[in-house]
């Protein structure tokens, strides 16, 4: 199972790829994030203000501005599955084209169909909120 999914978003490539990789892009229902993007870094979410992280991930590939390549898993569930975003030039915007996989039950499946479209949505309102850089 694989999801495939495309947003457009009225935003210059440069500014949507920074705050997808940003500590501080923190979207409900996570409090914090920890996100070190380099190939090799740690990128966890954190859902509770416990110390131990809900998600957590490696990054695989990081080409700056253009596309990411991360490991996905919930923290000890032990299902990892991987997460490839490609960040394109849209006209005035950005095209973000995200493909993961590696699903071990149509639920997690559907969950994570679902919650992109809500982090999308939210990264989205970030940026509206954010003076342009």
């Amino acid at each position: 199972m694989q999801i495939e999914k495309s947003y457009r978003l009225p935003f210059a490539r440069q500014r949507v790829f920074t705050a997808w990789v940003s500590s501080e892009t923190v979207v409900a229902p996570a409090i914090r994030m920890f996100v070190e993007p380099w190939v090799g870094g740690a990128y966890h979410l954190f859902m509770d203000d416990t110390d131990a992280p809900s998600m957590a991930g490696t990054f695989l590939e990081v080409s700056e501005h253009q596309s990411l390549r991360y490991t996905w898993e919930w923290f000890g569930d032990g299902h990892v599955s991987e997460v490839a975003v490609q960040f394109t030039d849209d006209g005035e915007g950005t095209l973000i084209s995200l493909s993961h996989g590696g699903f071990h039950s149509v639920e997690s499946y559907q969950a994570h169909d679902l919650g992109w479209d809500s982090y999308v949505r939210g990264v989205t309102n970030i940026l509206k909120r954010q003076a342009p850089k």
